[in-house]
């Protein structure tokens, strides 16, 4: 069976645990190219999971919404 992705990055915002963000973002891992947990002490989304080259592990990403 093959998946075909919705996206090539996913930002997990909300409240939550980091247990349950990291659960989240392995559930739907396979959908997207990246995942990215917010992180209110840095002030944005850190790269949890990737598989796209434009996404580096452990990068913080800016909380600006992203526009295509």
């Amino acid at each position: 069976m093959k998946t075909s992705r919705c996206g090539r990055l996913l930002k997990i915002n909300g409240s939550q645990s980091i247990p349950v963000a990291y659960h989240i973002a392995h559930k739907v891992s396979h959908l997207y190219g990246a995942i990215a947990i917010f992180d209110p002490k840095l002030s944005g989304y850190v790269v949890s999971i990737t598989h796209d080259p434009e996404y580096k592990l452990g990068t913080v990403l800016s909380d600006e919404p992203v526009i295509v």
